[in-house]
């Protein structure tokens, strides 16, 4: 049984904010509590909201914000889904040098490669209507 069953509560269903944070102010957070509280904040959710939909105690999301404790890393993807974005990731992997790429699901590339294809094709098409009216203008 999990937290939110004991308790009789359910999580809130809102969706988060989506807002683009430039990644200057991501990486200007001197901490993981403050990165923490900014996607916190921009989301636009309550807090409660967060911590229900994470099923963590108030208590422990309180000390995330204060630095006194982390997010379980096995928590992160979660977490962005709920508060929608990244910015917690983004600014831990800035601690170590790097920064995130979204990865391109199969259906992704594969869409990508029909447009290039298409796009080629449609270049082609082009060269020979513009090859057939110069043919027979002459």
């Amino acid at each position: 049984m999990t937290t939110l069953e004991a308790q009789g509560e359910l999580p809130l269903a809102r969706p988060a904010q989506r807002a683009s944070v430039p990644i200057e102010l991501v990486r200007a957070q001197k901490s993981s509590a403050s990165a923490f509280t900014l996607a916190c904040s921009v989301s636009g959710l309550e807090d409660k909201e967060i911590y229900l939909a994470l099923d963590i105690d108030a208590g422990y999301f309180s000390n995330i914000k204060k630095g006194k404790a982390t997010l379980q890393a096995d928590l992160t993807g979660k977490f962005c889904d709920v508060v929608g974005n990244t910015i917690y990731p983004e600014w831990q992997a800035y601690q170590v040098g790097c920064t995130l790429v979204m990865i391109k699901t199969t259906a992704e590339r594969r869409a990508e490669e029909a447009e290039q294809r298409a796009v080629a094709a449609e270049a082609e098409n082009r060269l020979m209507r513009q090859l057939l009216q110069g043919r027979a203008a002459a």
